[in-house]
């Protein structure tokens, strides 16, 4: 039995709620209500348990406690309410968050591109389309934005509606090694696979890490899999290296039956110091024990993801598999 599907070349749906879109990092907390801090607090470890009601709870009585003129912080636990009311299946209530947002942030490109999200899953397409808009008019060089728009319209059955967002991207006038490598990878998704490869090496040149990723993919995909391995672990050495870039490192590795390699991806990625994406990773590397035949680390992985994700009824079912391997 194989716990988590890979395969890194397949459409990957991106509905961003998933990931929680934070207004900033609030350093220097000490200018703020310790109470209402600590509320939120409590309510990111109800999110990350995937107690969503819980975690709205805890965010309304951090809002209680705000008093007078909306700070960063109060701005700051909306994106976190938001996320958590998307999460529980509220979506009127979520609407309602980033509506408000828009009003108290309203030079961040974020809340118009998540209360577009809600729109388009749905269904309400010219809606999420305004929205879109609006968030590509605040941040027009955000070229990481068209790319999540395009995914998440994509993955939606709206293919058409999202490729005009990455031509549109395109056309940006930015000669910057940045939009090299963003050009390169929406060049990429168009199948266009020369022009990716000549901006791709450009920001290679001009030292963009993760523009060595895309290049390897399109290496991969000629089946030059010397030069894209070559690269991916020029990549991968990188301290720029993200754990969502080293868990499609492992994905890759995984599609080619190279399960020790991505076993190392996995693990790589979770001992960073910032994980963006730790339910990928932990289901990578419990699928890579089970290629691996070493079953009893998987069970012993898997029992430590459900205890980090007890909703997860896959995982559920695939620990009663390894139980009699």
């Amino acid at each position: 039995m194989y716990f988590v599907k890979i395969n890194s070349m397949k459409k990957r749906i991106l509905i961003t709620f998933l990931t929680v879109y934070m207004a900033m990092s609030l350093a220097g907390c000490g200018k703020y209500n310790e109470k209402e801090i600590a509320f939120r607090d409590q309510g990111i470890e109800a999110m990350d348990a995937e107690d969503y009601d819980k975690a709205i709870d805890c965010f309304n009585k951090a809002l209680d406690c705000s008093i007078g003129k909306v700070s960063d912080l109060e701005i700051d636990i909306n994106y976190y309410k938001g996320a958590a009311q998307y999460n529980a299946g509220l979506f009127d209530d979520a609407v309602t968050t980033y509506s408000a947002l828009i009003k108290y942030d309203e030079d961040n490109y974020k809340p118009y591109f998540l209360r577009g999200s809600i729109y388009a899953k749905e269904g309400e397409v010219g809606q999420a389309i305004t929205d879109y808009d609006a968030a590509v008019a605040v941040d027009e060089k955000n070229y990481l934005l068209y790319i999540e728009i395009y995914e998440n319209l994509d993955a939606l059955g709206h293919t058409d509606n999202g490729l005009v967002y990455l031509k549109n991207a395109l056309e940006v006038a930015d000669k910057s090694a940045n939009a090299k490598y963003y050009k390169g990878r929406i060049f990429y998704l168009l199948g266009q696979t020369d022009d990716a490869e000549k901006l791709l090496k450009e920001a290679v040149d001009k030292d963009i890490v993760e523009a060595r990723l895309y290049l390897a993919k399109i290496y991969q995909d000629r089946g030059d899999y010397d030069a894209a391995q070559k690269l991916l672990e020029k990549y991968a050495s990188s301290e720029d290296v993200s754990s969502e870039a080293l868990a499609t490192l492992g994905d890759i590795e995984m599609t080619n039956g190279n399960y020790e390699k991505a076993l190392g991806f996995y693990q790589a990625g979770l001992s960073l110091d910032s994980i963006d994406n730790m339910p990928d990773l932990m289901r990578g590397q419990i699928a890579a024990f089970e290629k691996l035949n070493r079953f009893g680390e998987a069970r012993e992985a898997l029992a430590q993801y459900i205890e980090t994700y007890p909703s997860d009824e896959a995982a559920q079912k695939e620990l009663i598999f390894l139980q009699t391997r």
